[in-house]
Order: structure tokens, then C-alpha cells, then sequence
């Protein structure tokens, strides 16, 4: 009973991977017709990071998508051009695409250092990273970049940040966070499990200790 249901990581590894299909496609349409006054090396690195997958293993095709990022980006003047804005975005989410599918752990250390840019969809590389390190086992790491996703106003952080706390055994902790999970996902059968699972594991409170009249 005190075993944490594992049905996330499998709900990790699936879960909006049509969608962002159809986003990196769109991506790639995109791409056909991209402005031809933009950078000739930022434009042919998106192309090379979004149709990498034809050609490329999954640590070769994240490291030519962070590279993509970093040239996108890097400038604090590049940032603020809208057009970059749109290619680190657009490469952004192929590395998401290709971490939730990729088995290889050298694959899975390049996620979870998913590059994280400020006014660039930084929820998404969180979760990025956070997917990772649930699928690494890091859950020191997994506690901390579950707590970044809540800092940047994204529920999602709470349910990661309790599987961490659950699979350590700091049940009371995973309580918490499950808890206020519930309140975004209030119909998540896997997350109420997890719940109840943790609550019988926890030890009990000094209310109840008191109210048993007993040491417990």
C-alpha cells in the first residue's frame, strides 16, 4: 500500500506527444516559409533540429536543438527579435518531443538539462527536465526543478515534486504537495491513489498521537 503508483511514468513518458506532433510539424511548415532576411545559421539549425529525427539519435538531435537555442538566444538583442523568439520556441518543443520518447540514459541527461530561457516558454523546459529526472531516478534534482515549475505558477510542479517526496519515503512531505495537487486535478484517479497510498504510509500526526493517548 505504501509504494507509489507508477502509472506517471508511463503518463510522463505519452502524454502530449500528438499535440506537440502537430506542433513541430506546423514547425517545419513553418520553416518553409521563414522570413529570408533571418539569419542563414539560425535558420538552417532549426531545420537540422526539427528534421533530425530522419537522421539523427536522440543525443544528437537534442544537442543540435539546444545548439539551435543558444544561437537563437545567446544575444540579449537576438532575444528580443520576435523571429528568434519563434525558432527557440519551435526547438524548445522538438526536445520536449524527443524526451518523452528517448529510453537512452546519455539521452535522458541532455533532457534534464533542457535549456531554460526566460520569456521563452520556460514552463515546458521545466517539465522537460522534470520528466527526466523522474525517469533517472534523481529525486533530489526532481524535488528541485518540480519546485521551479511552482515558482513560474505551473500546478503540474506539485504532483512531480510528491512522487519525489513519496519514492524517498518523506511521506508527510508528499502528503502535502499531493494535497495541493488535488485541487488543480481534482479528478486524477492515479494522483487520489498516490494520495491514500502516502497517507497510510505517513506517520501519524501529534493530534492523533495525543488523541490515542499513546506513543505511536
Amino acid at each position: 500500500m505504501r509504494g507509489v503508483n507508477r502509472r506517471y511514468v508511463a503518463y510522463f513518458v505519452v502524454s502530449g506527444i500528438a499535440l506537440d506532433v502537430v506542433v513541430v510539424g506546423g514547425g517545419l511548415w513553418w520553416v518553409g516559409v521563414f522570413d529570408a532576411g533571418q539569419s542563414a545559421a539560425v535558420h538552417d539549425s532549426l531545420k537540422d533540429c526539427l528534421r533530425g529525427g530522419q537522421s539523427q539519435a536522440g543525443v544528437a538531435i537534442i544537442d543540435t536543438c539546444v545548439a539551435t537555442v543558444a544561437i537563437a538566444t545567446d544575444d540579449p538583442e537576438d532575444r528580443r527579435d520576435p523571429a528568434n523568439a519563434d525558432i527557440a520556441d519551435q526547438a524548445l518543443r522538438q526536445i520536449q518531443v524527443i524526451c518523452r520518447v528517448v529510453l537512452a540514459r546519455a539521452a535522458l541527461e541532455r533532457c534534464a538539462e533542457a535549456p531554460v530561457i526566460e520569456g521563452i516558454v520556460p514552463q515546458l523546459a521545466l517539465r522537460t527536465r522534470v520528466d527526466a529526472q523522474l525517469r533517472l531516478g534523481n529525486y533530489e534534482r526532481l524535488r528541485e526543478e518540480s519546485g521551479r515549475l511552482i515558482r513560474y505558477g505551473d500546478e503540474f510542479g506539485y504532483l512531480a515534486r510528491g512522487i519525489a517526496h513519496h519514492l524517498t519515503e518523506d511521506y508527510l512531505s508528499a502528503v502535502a504537495d499531493y494535497r495541493e495537487a488535488i485541487k488543480h486535478f481534482p479528478d486524477d484517479p492515479t494522483l487520489l491513489d498516490n494520495l491514500a497510498r502516502a497517507e497510510v504510509a505517513a506517520p501519524p500526526s501529534e493530534s492523533v498521537k495525543k488523541l490515542l493517548g499513546k506513543d505511536v
